[in-house]
């Protein structure tokens, strides 16, 4: 009898009770980061986006809305379905597409893509390097990408912490811990619903420093053409003080 394989927790998590636990995120938050975006891949109205693990859609809409042709990548359909209510209350187009970001199956299709938000990071090393290659593969070569990853620097110097925020209706509570083993960020997560449900999960993902990135990238094809540590400073780095690597690389010809 063939034992059934565990799930991994980011094929889980991404529910209706995970909408409810996001925090409250202004519509001026959402603009300083699609403008941080834009600047970085510099589309063209023509231009085919690619958001990889798009979520609920905040900055897919938001480029939709400024005009550009994009397509919303994610894994879970309970993400995707609130991102195409959102489109349809903004009034705009984008192309949602449900998939896990390992099967990127697209041959240089588009002409920028991003994942934001430490999206990248959630599988095991080697499916990670494999995302990137995919991502590669789906851009038309001179194609941007931008990365945003957790900065391990940053980490190892900053955890173990505790935080908690009101969602909606909700209240979450989070231990984030760091494994030097695998260099990966632990958070337990505890989230008490008014009704009194109470909900234990574990996220797990991949921080990288700025030289491991930067290799993964430069075999996969890229040439990096920036680095940031946050997005109000734009090509500013400031190694272990910077929360993120923001990285944006150009897809070199073959």
């Amino acid at each position: 009898r063939s034992r059934r394989r565990s799930r991994a927790w980011f094929e889980e998590i991404f529910d209706e009770d995970f909408l409810r636990t996001l925090p409250h995120i202004t519509p001026e938050l959402t603009t300083r980061e699609v403008d941080f975006i834009e600047e970085s891949l510099q589309p063209t109205p023509e231009s085919e986006m690619l958001d990889i693990g798009c979520g609920p859609g905040r900055h897919a809409i938001e480029l939709a809305a400024r005009g550009y042709n994009v397509t919303g990548y994610d894994r879970s359909l309970p993400l995707l379905i609130r991102a195409a209510d959102n489109a349809q209350q903004r009034g705009v187009q984008v192309n949602f597409v449900q998939s896990d970001f390992r099967e990127l199956a697209y041959q240089e299709r588009f002409d920028a893509a991003y994942c934001m938000h430490t999206t990248f990071g959630y599988f095991d090393d080697d499916s990670n390097r494999k995302m990137i290659v995919a991502i590669n593969n789906g851009l038309k070569t001179g194609g941007r990408l931008l990365l945003d990853v957790a900065n391990r620097d940053y980490a190892i110097k900053d955890l173990p912490a505790r935080i908690w925020w009101e969602g909606d209706g909700c209240v979450v509570l989070e231990e984030v811990d760091f494994n030097y083993f695998t260099s990966r960020i632990i958070t337990k997560r505890s989230v008490v619903f008014e009704d009194g449900r109470h909900l234990e999960q574990e996220i797990s993902i991949r921080s990288y420093s700025l030289h491991e990135l930067g290799k993964i990238l430069h075999h996969a094809g890229f040439r990096v053409l920036e680095v940031s540590g946050h997005m109000a400073h734009r090509t500013r780095f400031f190694g272990n003080e910077s929360r993120s690597l923001l990285l944006l690389a150009e897809k070199r010809p073959r």
